[in-house]
């Protein structure tokens, strides 16, 4: 007897089969799943730098709006580096792998921005306070994380794309008789 899956599983089994797998039970494309999975390591690496540049920038206890900026922008920088070095030594065929990987991103940041106004506590009258914490928390680090290291590997990808499509040969003509 199958055992009846959870709310969440049926969840996260319909998104997986509406993002990576067809109607044949294959996947859909190797390089959206395997910039899926970029972009968890990515986003693991700008919140393991974000922690700790936040105790390093956290000791003095007083956090300014320079100092939330600065954070925020130290963070973004160290943590696209690995994304950009990526992205310039990759072959051109597989720097879409990096540029793929900001457009989850930047897809997982609009379901954080939809998630945190739900979490927000709106009735009690705390809503835009907690909004403000989230932004400078969450919001703000996370597009500048991807604005700094998305915009580079864009237009590394499209550069490499230009390139590889110049040096393509051009198609062979038809033949006279598909002509007529």
């Amino acid at each position: 007897m199958a055992k009846k899956q959870s709310k969440l599983d049926r969840k996260i089994d319909a998104f997986a089969r509406a993002a990576f797998i067809g109607e044949d039970g294959k996947p859909k494309s190797a390089v959206w799943l395997y910039a899926f999975l970029l972009t968890i390591g990515f986003g693991l690496l700008y919140v393991l730098l974000y922690l700790v540049f936040g105790f390093l920038f956290g000791k003095n206890g007083d956090a300014g709006f320079g100092t939330v900026v600065l954070h925020a922008l130290v963070t973004a920088v160290l943590g696209s580096v690995p994304a950009v070095l990526l992205a310039v030594f990759l072959k051109a065929e597989r720097k879409a792998l990096v540029a793929y990987a900001y457009v989850w991103l930047a897809v997982l940041f609009v379901l954080s921005l939809i998630m945190g106004f739900l979490l927000c506590d709106w009735k009690g009258g705390n809503g835009w306070t907690e909004l403000i914490a989230l932004s400078t928390v969450v919001f703000f680090p996370s597009l500048l994380a991807i604005l700094v290291g998305g915009i580079p590997t864009w237009i590394l990808y499209r550069k490499a794309r230009k390139t590889q499509t110049e040096e393509e040969p051009p198609a062979k003509s038809r033949p006279s008789y598909y002509n007529t």
